[in-house]
């Protein structure tokens, strides 16, 4: 089942995050936060076989918990999905472009 997260940083950035999917709905729709270059955090989903930005359809996204955009942690994976997952802090913010951006799981989706 999959679960809510909230991106937060110290800059004011906050933004909902699903990860995963439903338990009816995970094989078509999974989501996964990536950063897009033109979008900022987008919620990709990862059941499909062409990853891209859901808004704008770049193909230019990187996964969070990707070392360009994360500082590597091998504990507390908060986000995990499948083969994809990251920690909790550490993370490039779409808004001030500081890798001060936070995940925090706050509840699970239906």
């Amino acid at each position: 089942m999959g679960q809510l997260t909230k991106a937060k940083c110290l800059c004011g950035f906050n933004q909902e995050v699903p990860v995963g999917g439903s338990m009816s709905t995970y094989r078509e729709n999974a989501t996964f936060p990536f950063y897009c270059s033109d979008c900022g955090l987008v919620d990709v989903n990862i059941a499909k076989s062409k990853i891209i930005c859901p808004a704008c359809k770049s193909n230019d996204v990187t996964q969070y918990g990707d070392p360009k955009i994360s500082i590597p942690t091998e504990h507390n994976k908060v986000l995990e999905w499948n083969s994809y997952h990251c920690g909790s802090k550490g993370h490039l913010c779409p808004k001030c472009k500081k890798q001060t951006m936070v995940f925090d799981w706050y509840g699970s989706l239906d």
